[in-house]
């Protein structure tokens, strides 16, 4: 599991800067695209040679499961994978981006609570996350991201973990997302809160 994490990373590098004028449409409205986003992540996963592809999956045991479901899951070199996807807003004003007044930290909170979710049901967890808008060469992400690794018991490295994109919001503007994918270990009942 260790290189899906790298490989999931890459896919939605890929699929963001393939479709920039698209993207710089929430991203100028500090739209959230997680539903768009899930679809391109699933057809790049078939692409590689997933395969047992899902979109909103029920967990292993079914339907009847109470575990909810994850935004996509497939099968790779015989491993099943259960990825949440998120696309968080940041609330930090910018020229060329409508201003919002949602605080980031809710975003993250529902980041961190999906991370949870898989590691009560999956072996094979992954939470993938593309945070945006943010300030060209700001850093002010880097402790968002650190403390969602610390509270899902990942070790985290930046280079490992995530990768800063440059994207146009207009032909003037330009603002940075950081593309995340963290793996997610299964913990027993009771281990995490």
């Amino acid at each position: 599991m260790a290189e899906m994490h790298r490989l999931v990373r890459s896919w939605l590098v890929e699929i963001l800067q393939n479709n920039e004028s698209l993207v710089a449409i929430a991203l100028r409205q500090r739209a959230k695209f997680e539903g768009w986003l899930k679809f391109e992540l699933a057809a790049r996963a078939s692409q590689a040679g997933a395969t047992d592809l899902q979109v909103e999956a029920p967990p292993p045991g079914g339907p009847s499961s109470k575990r909810g479901r994850s935004d996509v899951s497939f099968v790779f070199d015989l491993v099943r994978y259960d990825l949440e996807l998120k696309t968080p807003n940041c609330n930090w004003r910018m020229p060329g981006v409508v201003t919002c007044t949602r605080p980031v930290t809710k975003n993250i909170a529902e980041i961190i609570s999906d991370g949870k979710k898989l590691a009560a049901y999956s072996d094979h967890g992954l939470v993938a996350f593309a945070l945006f808008p943010i300030p060209l060469g700001d850093g002010r992400w880097q402790p968002y991201v650190e403390g969602i690794a610390r509270e899902l018991g990942v070790p985290y490295d930046a280079a490992a973990h995530t990768t800063r994109v440059t994207l146009h919001v207009s032909e003037t503007h330009s603002a940075d997302l950081v593309v995340c994918c963290l793996p997610v270990q299964r913990q027993r009942a009771g281990l995490l809160a």
